[in-house]
C-alpha cells in the first residue's frame, strides 16, 4: 500500500512539474509574440518620462490575456514614441518588449478593471495600434498623466473609463 501511495505522489509531482513547464513556455512564447522592436530609433538620449506599472497583453488565440503585477514593467516616453519592457533583465523573457512611434498609435484609452462592488479597482491605459502585440494595457495609478502625455504627442485619447471584460484586452 505504501508503494502505491508513493507512486501516486511521484506521478502527481511529475505532472505538476510538466504543467509548470508548459505554463512557463506559454508565457514566454506569448511575450515574444507580443514584442515589437524598433531598431532604428535612438535610445541613447534617455527617456523624456518614465512610469512604473503592470502590463496586460494578449495570449495566443482563444487563451485570453495575461498580466504582470504592478511595478514590474516600465513605460518610457521618447522623442520618437513609447517603449514598454520589464524593469529587470531576468523578467524580459516573460514580458513583452514593445515599442511604437506616436503616429502608429491609433488611440490611448482609459480602462478600469475590478468588480464594481469593490472599492479598489485598477486603472490603466490601453494602447491601440494596428501592430503586433496590440492592444496592450499598461496598469498605472498615473493613468491620467499618461493620457495627458500621449495627447501632448498627438495621440487620440479617450478619457472615459471603459470597464474590461475578464480574460481579454477588449
Amino acid at each position: 500500500m505504501a508503494s502505491v501511495t508513493h507512486d501516486i505522489t511521484l506521478l502527481l509531482l511529475i505532472l505538476a512539474f510538466v504543467l509548470l513547464l508548459a505554463a512557463v513556455f506559454l508565457l514566454h512564447s506569448a511575450a515574444r509574440r507580443a514584442s515589437r522592436a524598433l531598431p532604428e530609433v535612438d535610445l541613447e538620449d534617455g527617456p523624456l518620462q518614465s512610469f512604473r506599472g503592470g502590463l496586460r497583453w494578449p495570449m495566443p488565440k482563444g487563451l485570453g490575456s495575461t498580466n504582470t503585477p504592478p511595478v514590474l514593467v516600465g513605460l518610457e516616453f521618447f522623442d520618437w514614441g513609447v517603449r514598454i519592457e520589464a524593469r529587470w533583465s531576468w523578467m524580459r523573457p516573460f514580458v513583452p518588449s514593445w515599442s511604437a512611434r506616436y503616429e502608429e498609435l491609433r488611440a490611448a484609452e482609459h480602462v478600469r478593471r475590478g468588480l464594481r462592488i469593490s472599492k479598489r479597482g485598477s486603472d490603466g491605459v490601453r494602447l491601440r495600434a494596428p501592430l503586433p502585440g496590440a492592444p496592450l494595457i499598461f496598469w498605472s495609478s498615473a493613468s491620467s498623466v499618461l493620457l495627458d502625455s500621449l495627447e501632448a504627442h498627438g495621440v487620440a485619447v479617450v478619457r472615459r473609463a471603459a470597464v474590461l471584460r475578464l480574460w481579454t484586452n477588449e
